[in-house]
């Protein structure tokens, strides 16, 4: 099923974008559970072909067609952030990416850079399914190399509701390097309001940890996409994140 017949959930975003490493609240440190949560969340948050959003949907790009999507993280209550910049285009009968990111936090700067490939079909007029694959190198600022960090494999599964309506679910696993492995999921839904206005919410699971997302899509033109959204991890101590995004896309 290609963009053509079924948009993609409000541009994320979750990884991770969204889910970055860390996030310390002043004079309050973060426990330490929640700080092994974000670092893996940080690690395997690249994922997400569909935007900064962590529920991807079982769609491609239609062919002959690339974009380029790009957003920025930003804590609830510090300057830690992300930014992050994902070139994807369409190559034969599936979708080819790079993810690219550069991140600050309380214990300084941290890039990742990896490839992803997804491949989805229809099948019916309402239902589609798919597959994404992803892996992520990581380092400091002053690496010469980055180091092998994770890889993901997502089966997600797409359901037209009706005109305005549409149902997203992951089910996946997250491979960290030197740790166990954890469970990938999650469920999204999508409502488009007006022509140019939709909103997303969603509920996932990366890393270890569980955390929702709500957001709001603005489309000026058909090829031009611009993204809101607060993300919080469920613990009450949980921290929460802001993400602002930005989608183009084009005929190559």
């Amino acid at each position: 099923m290609t963009r053509e017949r079924l948009r993609r959930v409000v541009r994320r975003t979750a990884t991770a974008a969204r889910l970055t490493t860390p996030r310390h609240y002043p004079h309050r440190p973060l426990p330490r559970l929640w700080a092994a949560y974000l670092c893996g969340l940080a690690a395997t948050q690249t994922h997400a072909a569909g935007g900064h959003h962590s529920v991807d949907d079982a769609a491609i790009l239609d062919a002959g067609q690339c974009q380029v999507e790009t957003w920025t993280d930003r804590h609830a209550n510090n300057a830690q952030g992300l930014i992050h910049i994902g070139p994807t285009c369409r190559v034969g009968a599936v979708e080819l990416g790079l993810n690219l990111e550069r991140e600050r936090g309380g214990e300084g700067r941290t890039v990742r850079a990896g490839p992803q490939i997804k491949w989805a079909f229809a099948i019916n007029d309402s239902l589609s399914a798919g597959v994404l694959a992803t892996a992520a190198w990581q380092g400091d600022t002053r690496a010469t190399a980055l180091r092998f960090a994770s890889s993901s494999v997502v089966i997600p599964v797409t359901w037209q509701i009706d005109d305005s309506w549409r149902a997203h679910i992951n089910l996946g696993r997250d491979f960290h390097r030197a740790q166990p492995s954890t469970s990938h999921s999650g469920a999204a839904i999508e409502w488009s309001a007006l022509p140019s206005v939709s909103f997303v919410a969603e509920r996932f699971r990366e890393g270890g940890g569980n955390a929702w997302r709500t957001g709001v899509r603005w489309t000026p033109v058909q090829a031009l996409s611009v993204d809101l959204s607060r993300a919080r991890g469920l613990r009450a101590d949980a921290p929460a994140w802001w993400t602002l995004g930005l989608t183009w896309a084009f005929a190559r």
